[in-house]
């Protein structure tokens, strides 16, 4: 019987035959590891070999999410979800992803659901179906303007008034810090600033809540010059 934690009987498992079931296995104990190279050319080499297994794929999504490659991972995340519609760690990771990568909302709304269908009082769900509530009623961020000539001598530039920002008002029970990242990776600042006040206002997070608007406060900063 194979030690599933024993390293040197999963490599040698897995040189003597690269279709074996354990090479997932042996991705995730590299990928613990931090050895992105090895983890990935594993899962390479084991889906070459059998390109039927999920769990397989779930590693090499994972592998892709530690090298930041966040479109590779969204692909076979979706191949695991697809083929297990019940694969809800693949479908969790899945969600957050698509957030990140503000795909539609009828995208995400459609891996909730999945979920929901197995577990209809899911908490994260709930969240999430809160977040994308919030999203339906927020303006896309505008388009960057055109470049601006330099202006000749004797031009005077009227600068825009401080503190002109739309004020948002944002329900105290759907604010959540996830929320306001959420909004934040989608370039709504305002907007998620208006999430972190009221979270603010009940107490939450504080440290947490201040570094988040520092870091947002710098966003806004760096996209009016």
């Amino acid at each position: 019987m194979i030690n599933l934690l024993d390293k040197k009987m999963l490599e040698s498992t897995f040189a003597d035959d690269f279709a074996s079931p354990y090479y997932p296995i042996l991705a995730e104990l590299y990928l613990q590891e931090d050895d992105l190279s090895r983890a990935r050319r594993v899962c390479e080499i084991g889906l070459d070999h059998d390109s039927t297994n999920i769990d397989g794929k779930f590693v090499f999504a994972k592998v892709a999410m530690a090298e930041e490659k966040f479109t590779v991972a969204e692909k076979w995340l979706k191949k695991v979800v697809d083929e297990n519609p019940a694969h809800f760690n693949a479908l969790r990771m899945l969600i957050r992803l698509e957030f990140q990568l503000s795909r539609s909302q009828k995208t995400i709304q459609n891996y909730i659901n999945r979920i929901l269908q197995f577990l209809p009082e899911d908490s994260e769900c709930m969240e999430w179906m809160k977040n994308l509530r919030v999203l339906e009623t927020v303006e896309p961020p505008p388009l960057p303007g055109p470049t601006e000539t330099k202006p000749g001598k004797n031009v005077s530039i009227q600068s825009p008034e401080h503190g002109a920002e739309k004020k948002y008002k944002i329900e105290k029970t759907m604010a959540t810090l996830t929320m306001a990242q959420v909004l934040e990776s989608q370039r709504h600042y305002n907007e998620a600033l208006a999430v972190l006040d009221v979270l603010e206002s009940n107490g939450q997070h504080s440290s947490q809540i201040s570094q988040k608007k520092e870091e947002i406060l710098q966003l806004i900063s760096i996209s009016k010059k």
